[in-house]
């Protein structure tokens, strides 16, 4: 039986086949995933945790909380795998176009591509957020994630079942419009664990002065989404400022509870160099 074939499950070499990718695609969403959880968690929660303890947004996450994202955190790695292999199956049928020279259909649309589908993902996330604090959601789905109001990097990934589902399908609804590089897909995959994880570090490692600059000011930080954990309420933006402030969700609030929680480094170190000044 071919990959492409499927007329060979009573055999089972077709599941075996298709246990093969879904295993293979939950290793690999587990490997970044503990990665990027860890490395964040050791930096900042365990060897730099009294130097950076200034800037602590609000509390320390709790050892209830960082076992209960974990737990949740491996539900939503099984869901992402389950769309992972559907993915696969798409484009190895034809359906979907993921091809492995990134030159392929042309430098321009290599180069267009990874900010094109970042700008995506953060449009996906922001209205599927909003929606996702719709009462009857987030009060049998969305209100899980929640219940870390002062996260780790471990909830980077703690949802209900329903609410990963949600999230993983980004990446299929983008293939069912346009072919798209493999390294792409790769680099968007990093990315978004990446400043996932950082985004529910607890600690605000941003520069003074960043969410006030005319370019930092665009993304958000630590603050902007803790800010939301605290609250339930606005800020629900994932990579980018622009939908919280064109739908009038950004907290009020969030520039200065971004400038308290990244006042000046204590002295005698060199870390003030890091300020930016606010343009």
């Amino acid at each position: 039986m071919t990959q492409g074939n499927f007329s060979g499950w009573a055999d089972g070499a077709a599941w075996q086949w298709l246990a093969s990718i879904y295993g293979a695609n939950f290793a690999n969403e587990a490997v970044r995933y503990l990665l990027a959880a860890s490395l964040l968690w050791l930096i900042v929660h365990v060897l730099l945790k009294k130097r950076l303890a200034h800037r602590l947004i609000a509390q320390w996450p709790s050892a209830r909380d960082v076992r209960r994202e974990m737990s949740y955190s491996f539900l939503s790695l099984l869901v992402f795998a389950a769309v992972g292999m559907m993915t696969v199956m798409m484009v190895i049928k034809g359906h979907w176009v993921v091809y492995r020279n990134p030159t392929e259909r042309g430098v321009a649309w290599l180069v267009a591509s990874l900010p094109l589908m970042l700008i995506w993902h953060d449009f996906y996330f922001y209205w599927t957020h909003r929606l996702m604090h719709s009462r009857w959601l987030f009060r049998h789905v969305h209100g899980l994630h929640h219940r870390s109001r002062h996260p780790s990097p471990w909830a980077a990934y703690a949802f209900h079942p329903l609410e990963a589902l949600v999230n993983a399908l980004m990446m299929p609804l983008a293939l069912c419009a346009v072919p798209l590089p493999g390294i792409v897909l790769f680099v968007v995959g990093i990315h978004q664990i990446v400043r996932n994880a950082h985004g529910h570090l607890a600690v605000e490692t941003m520069p003074r002065g960043f969410a006030r600059h005319w370019l930092g000011g665009r993304f958000t930080t630590t603050t902007h989404h803790h800010m939301h954990h605290e609250t339930a309420k606005g800020n629900y933006g994932l990579w980018f400022t622009w939908w919280d402030r064109i739908g009038g969700t950004e907290q009020a609030d969030y520039l200065a509870r971004f400038d308290a929680a990244t006042p000046a480094w204590p002295s005698g170190t060199s870390a003030n160099k890091l300020s930016i000044v606010e343009q």
